[in-house]
């Protein structure tokens, strides 16, 4: 008999690897461990220019911003991650106070799969949304190889 190698089992795949950018120690401590609870690697970024270090590191896969005091900022770094050759389709989970709440209408109005959570955070919705935004640019490039385009954009219907 012989045994089937552990790679082809297609559940095996690659976790994937998350930059956290929090300039708050104890919730990018919170935020990291959730995401690392689940299998997610995690690069841990204080600031903004940390974060674009970061893409320097091997291929990242999504950003899970906490804006902080500066939406804007935290927009601005995110234009500057998806300028970096290669990341011009990196998705991002921004996490912010309700006072925020105009950030959402500015996401939604991004080409880049780009979703806004609102504090206080369940650790369970963050994974489901970091989930779902992981999984949308690798459908929606499925859709454009098939000449087709998800019916509702940003969002796909399984």
């Amino acid at each position: 008999h012989h045994v089937d190698s552990p790679h082809h089992q297609p559940t095996s795949r690659q976790p994937a690897s998350i930059i956290v950018l929090d300039a708050s120690p104890i919730s990018l401590l919170a935020l990291a461990g959730v995401l690392d609870a689940q299998g997610y690697g995690c690069i841990c970024a204080r600031d903004h220019a940390a974060a674009i270090t970061a893409l320097e590191m091997g291929r990242q896969d999504l950003l899970v911003c906490d804006v902080g005091n500066d939406a804007a900022a935290a927009l601005e770094t995110l234009a500057a991650m998806r300028a970096t050759e290669g990341y011009a389709e990196l998705p991002a989970v921004l996490i912010a106070e309700g006072r925020w709440a105009g950030l959402e209408k500015k996401t939604e109005a991004l080409r880049q799969a780009t979703r806004c959570l609102f504090k206080p955070i369940d650790p369970n919705s963050l994974i489901a949304v970091v989930d779902q935004v992981l999984w949308i640019p690798a459908l929606v490039a499925s859709h454009r190889r098939r000449g087709t385009t998800p019916n509702r954009p940003g969002w796909v219907t399984l």
